[in-house]
């Protein structure tokens, strides 16, 4: 493991536990107070709050006994049984024993709640306005994916790039002046132990401890069959590394967290006592686990880490619906349905704006940066999502398009010598901010795009697919149209591409495969197109903004707020990594980020 990583996971760490837990606090704190309530316990205990908190954690509407017009059934329960029974306790007496009215607040204090369930409470149970709804979410998101299920402590380089302006921008949301804190975490150098501490406190221990115990209640009648992948686990124990060591000097920590489950943690041991036969091999490192709960307390997390690793058909069977979610997330789009919300804009310095041209373009990288060309001088422009300027690349000669290439921060422009007749196609480092290789063609070149890792350019009458690495020309095709009609306008993805070629308003779609062309007849001229994750692209057109089918046979009219207010006359990028769009009118930049 990387030490820089590490440093990257520390940091994102800090600003979670330094930065963000205290203005989620500050948040919860003001509405509740806006709402008329002098303290948390007052407002988790008023019955509409239980309510909406309870079918985040019960499935079933039919066990309420009042109020069951405002039940609400719930595919996904994203409050988990600790962090239920954390803010609630039963009440014994009369009426049905799962109803909402069963249960009681505790004494409960803001430094009990972490950000997972605060980010709950926060969009579930007030109505924030909508820049403060979409950073808690998000933040809440970031939280979930860098960090709670981050198994080995480290954050690389691409992941960081990507998530800091994300990150930084959504708690400016909440509160402006964690703008010099976040500046200082972001040069923080690691310490080691202070980010073992982090690691353990971020990784949703309560929740890990309750699905092991749950598994353990699951298997206890089969614990023979567990024998062999037990045997191992103390081996399995020692390749766990840095993220372990030290545990129990940071167990005091935890072990604050984990007194509100002592029960769960009784029947794990009761369960752990009936494991006796079966644990031989673990006499060293599971030695005690049933004399006391502190015992307990200290192994659960190394076994639970084990067990996930041997168990593995366990783990699928636990992850079945987040498959099944993500399988929905990779089905294709709906046309003209709502993909995008507007995340930023920023306006270019004066020295940076220029007037729009056919050609020409704006990208965002994998690695998160936005570049565009312009032209007197003739440069590429390199900016960071939040608009922060990153630098500038020189070119010998006008610049025509740009596209994204095979890696996570190279780009290549199409470049003409005007006056010696000469065309390149130039490879450009966005990251180091230079010119990697320059490849010569001997006819004009405009228009670039990618398929299958190649090169595709528009020449007068043809495509060229060019193999970036040799500078070898591949493959020449001709275009539909007769002539010297040039493909100034491309874009393509897989052995998709699609382009515009001629006057009319015809879009052509070639497929690399199989050498069909096609077209579909669009009611305006195309302007600038760019292809979304599941191949369907998004077209400009001279009045409109339409999403067309991957196979380029049907389209719909795209009517999301904010996007088409921009459309005419500007460019526009998705990146399916970033899953962000970047739409650029040659005055100014507007970042949409992916529902």
């Amino acid at each position: 493991m990387d030490r820089e990583d590490r440093r990257r996971f520390f940091v994102i760490g800090s600003v979670f536990l330094e930065v963000v837990t205290p203005v989620f606090r500050r948040q919860l704190e003001n509405n509740y107070t806006k709402a008329g309530f002098s303290c948390l316990k007052d407002f988790i205990n008023n019955q509409p709050v239980v309510h909406t908190l309870f079918h985040l954690n019960h499935r079933y509407t039919w066990y309420c006994c009042v109020d069951s017009t405002n039940c609400i059934a719930r595919q996904k329960l994203p409050l988990n049984n600790y962090q239920w029974n954390l803010l609630y306790t039963e009440n014994p007496g009369p009426g049905k024993h799962h109803c909402h009215c069963k249960y009681t607040a505790k004494p409960v204090q803001l430094d009990d709640l972490d950000i997972t369930l605060m980010g709950l409470i926060l969009v579930n149970c007030f109505t924030l306005k909508p820049a403060e709804d979409q950073a808690v979410r998000s933040l809440r998101q970031y939280k979930n994916d860098f960090l709670s299920h981050n198994t080995n402590g480290a954050i690389t380089e691409p992941k960081y790039n990507s998530l800091w302006p994300d990150l930084t921008y959504h708690v400016i949301q909440l509160d402006p002046t964690r703008q010099s804190d976040l500046d200082e975490m972001k040069n923080r150098p690691l310490d080691e132990q202070l980010c073992k501490q982090y690691y353990i406190h971020l990784s949703d221990l309560n929740k890990r401890f309750e699905e092991f115990e749950g598994y353990l209640k699951e298997t206890n009648t089969s614990v023979q069959g567990m024998r062999t992948d037990v045997h191992g686990i103390s081996t399995s124990l020692q390749g766990i590394g840095w993220n372990v060591q030290g545990i129990g000097g940071s167990v005091q920590a935890v072990n604050t967290r984990l007194q509100c489950i002592d029960g769960s943690v009784q029947m794990v041991n009761t369960n752990l006592q009936g494991m006796d036969g079966s644990v031989q091999g673990l006499t060293t490192t599971v030695q005690g686990m049933n004399s006391s709960i502190q015992t307990a307390v200290q192994e659960i997390p190394l076994i639970n880490d084990a067990l996930q690793k041997l168990l593995c058909y366990a783990e699928k069977r636990e992850s079945r619906e987040n498959i099944d979610i993500h399988r929905q997330e990779r089905k294709s789009y709906t046309l003209g349905q709502d993909i995008f919300y507007q995340h930023h804009q920023f306006n270019m310095t004066e020295s940076s704006v220029h007037t729009m041209t056919f050609d020409s373009k704006a990208v965002i990288t994998d690695d998160g940066h936005i570049a565009y060309i312009r032209r007197l001088p003739n440069t590429v422009e390199i900016h960071y999502t939040d608009g922060a300027r990153f630098g500038r690349i020189y070119l010998k000669g006008m610049p025509c398009d740009m596209c994204t290439v095979v890696n996570n921060s190279t780009v290549a422009v199409t470049v003409e010598y005007s006056l010696h007749k000469l065309y390149s196609i130039y490879i450009l480092d966005i990251n180091n901010k230079q010119k990697v290789k320059s490849i010569q063609l001997s006819i004009p070149c405009y228009g670039i795009t990618t398929v299958n890792n190649k090169l595709v350019v528009g020449c007068p009458g043809r495509l060229l697919i060019i193999d970036h690495q040799t500078e070898k020309v591949e493959k020449v095709e001709k275009t539909i149209d007769t002539g010297d009609c040039v493909p100034i306008i491309l874009c393509g993805s897989g052995d998709d591409i699609f382009y515009k070629n001629g006057l009319n308003n015809y879009l052509y779609h070639y497929n690399h495969s199989n050498n069909k062309i096609s077209h579909v007849d669009l009611k305006s001229g195309v302007r600038c197109m760019t292809i979304l994750k599941d191949g369907s692209v998004y077209v400009v057109c001279t009045d409109e903004l339409v999403h067309l089918s991957s196979d380029g046979k049907e389209y719909k009219k795209v009517t999301t707020k904010g996007l088409t207010s921009l459309i005419s006359p500007s460019e526009i990028n998705y990146n399916p990594v970033q899953r962000k769009l970047v739409v650029f009118n040659g005055v100014k930049i507007t970042v949409f980020n992916e529902y």
